[in-house]
C-alpha cells in the first residue's frame, strides 16, 4: 500500500494505509454488553497469528440460530467452534472466552482471510471500525481499483508458495463471491 484508501458506510469504515510491515487495527462496537466495544491492533507475523488470532471463534446470537439454519447458513456451527450469546446477553459456551477480546480477534481473522483473496501478501496497515466481510471486500476492491494506491513487489518465493501467516493454518480459505 503506497497511498491511503478509505471507504465509509454510515458509521462503519475501512481503510488501507502505507506501513512498513503487515498490521491490522480492527475495532468493533456492538450493543450487546457481552461484546461491547473492543480493539485489536497488532503487527502480524506467524507467531502472533498462532498465539493471538488463530484460535478466535466466530460468534453469533442464540436468537438468530434458527433463522440462519433455516436459510442454510451456519450448518456446521457448534459450541466447539462458535461463541454463542444467549438471550440474557451472556456467552453460553461452558468454557467461556479463549481471549478476553475474542470477538474482535475473530473479526481480525476474518479481515485477514478477506484480504488474502487478493492473491498476494499484503504489506501495509488495514484498519476498520464496525466492519465485516462486505466492508473488507469493498475496501479491497477500492484499493485494487486505484493503481496509484498500491504496487506489486517481487519477493523471494517461499517453498510452499504461501505466506508464513497462512502456513500457520491448515485450512483452505476460499470465498470467490467476496470480490
Amino acid at each position: 500500500v503506497i497511498k491511503p484508501v478509505r471507504i465509509e458506510n454510515g458509521a462503519s469504515w475501512a481503510e488501507f494505509r502505507p506501513y512498513d510491515g503487515t498490521r491490522f487495527e480492527i475495532e468493533i462496537d456492538f450493543e450487546s454488553p457481552a461484546i461491547g466495544r473492543q480493539l485489536f491492533a497488532s503487527d502480524l507475523n506467524a507467531d502472533i497469528f498462532r498465539r493471538d488470532i488463530a484460535r478466535a471463534r466466530t460468534f453469533g446470537f442464540m436468537k438468530d440460530v434458527e433463522r440462519l439454519w433455516a436459510a442454510g447458513y451456519a450448518l456446521g456451527s457448534s459450541l466447539e467452534n462458535s461463541l454463542v450469546i444467549g438471550d440474557d446477553n451472556r456467552v453460553i459456551n461452558m468454557g467461556g472466552l479463549r481471549y478476553p477480546n475474542e470477538f474482535v480477534r475473530h473479526k481480525t481473522l476474518d479481515a485477514m482471510g478477506d484480504l488474502a483473496l487478493a492473491g498476494a501478501r499484503f504489506i501495509g496497515c488495514f484498519r476498520s471500525y464496525r466492519g465485516g466481510h462486505r466492508m473488507n471486500a469493498a475496501a479491497l476492491r477500492r484499493l485494487l481499483s486505484d493503481r496509484t494506491a498500491f504496487e506489486i513487489v517481487e519477493t523471494t518465493r517461499r517453498e510452499r508458495g504461501r505466506s508464513a501467516e497462512m502456513n500457520a493454518v491448515n485450512a483452505p480459505l476460499y470465498a470467490p463471491w467476496m470480490i
